[in-house]
């Protein structure tokens, strides 16, 4: 819309006032999407050959890895299983596993870059670990 007169002071303020309302209301939705992301979201699963993540999201393209626990501490640089994921946020990421994991045992689900090869998981190497706040992005889930 384009105004073809003078805009007087009173009409100048509330324009103002509503680009001032605006980009207050804006502002937590933005603070609220910079918060989630990189995050993985998981609950209890049951023992077999596969894992499944509720939910996550990831800056850009990279790797959901699911590593064993052994001794409360997480073997790595090996995995029990691997997917890659795009950009993002996903629901319901199945992974399949190399081994079958157990009642009572606990499993560790780390995001990964996709720095290297593209398409090809290369960890240790290029596809490190996907870091929040200096940290890796990880998600113990206990198998039931």
């Amino acid at each position: 819309m384009c105004i073809t007169r003078p805009i007087t002071i009173t009409e100048r303020e509330h324009t103002m006032k509503f680009a001032k309302i605006a980009l207050l209301a804006a502002l937590p939705m933005g603070f609220g999407l910079a918060a989630n992301a990189d995050e993985i979201m998981a609950t209890a699963q049951p023992a077999g050959k596969s894992v499944t993540i509720e939910s996550l999201t990831i800056t850009g393209d990279g790797w959901l890895v699911i590593h064993a626990i052994k001794d409360g501490k997480p073997v790595v640089p090996g995995s029990i299983g691997h997917v890659a994921v795009k950009a993002g946020t996903d629901k319901d990421v199945v992974v399949p596993l190399d081994v079958a994991t157990k009642p009572g045992q606990k499993v560790l689900a780390m995001l990964h870059v996709d720095a290297g090869k593209k398409g090809a998981y290369e960890f240790p190497g290029a596809d490190h670990p996907v870091k929040k706040n200096g940290k890796p992005v990880v998600r113990p889930i206990p198998i039931k």
